[in-house]
């Protein structure tokens, strides 16, 4: 990322938890000591999702063919240290009725992660043109992605999940 870019961003970022917490509770002046809990309340939640983003976004990158090889180097560590950070490890479900955000991965790989997903008890509830959104569910489903409406759907006991651009998902119980 081009140094003014990574600036830009680092300042934003840091700007994130201040812009959040005024707009919930008013303005932050920094005089009174009260004031600082909703402030460090608001930078841990968004270090805690910027790791977590972190990892989705390297799992997409993944499933788009990208190499343990390139996710080092744009990290700027290693082969190994980037498989042991970001490497799949088994997957622990959600609590029941969390909806899980998974960026998109775009049209090659994609029906590999609805499979994961579903295999997971992660029904497909939403979409749009970056990720995919599951629930957690206490059973498996089985999603499909097709171009256009798929008229036989509901004959073989698919039922509408989500629909972005010309794409239509469906889901069933596995």
């Amino acid at each position: 990322m081009p140094p003014h870019l990574e600036a830009a961003l680092r300042e934003q970022t840091a700007d994130l938890p201040r812009s959040f917490v005024e707009t919930a509770l008013g303005r932050f002046s920094g005089e009174r000591q009260r004031q600082y809990r909703p402030m460090i309340e608001a930078a841990q939640v968004a270090a805690e999702e910027a790791k977590a983003t972190l990892h989705r976004w390297v799992e997409a990158g993944r499933r788009a063919g990208m190499s343990w090889t390139e996710v080092g180097q744009l990290l700027g560590i290693s082969k190994q240290a980037a498989q042991q950070r970001f490497g799949a490890g088994p997957r622990q479900p959600a609590p029941f009725g969390t909806i899980v955000v998974t960026p998109g991965t775009g049209a090659a790989s994609e029906q590999d992660l609805l499979d994961e997903e579903g295999q997971a008890g992660r029904e497909l509830v939403d979409v749009d043109a970056t990720r995919l959104l599951f629930r957690q569910t206490d059973r498996r489903w089985a999603h499909v992605r097709v171009a256009g409406v798929w008229d036989g759907a509901a004959a073989e006991g698919w039922q509408p999940a989500a629909q972005w651009f010309v794409f239509h998902y469906y889901k069933r119980p596995a």
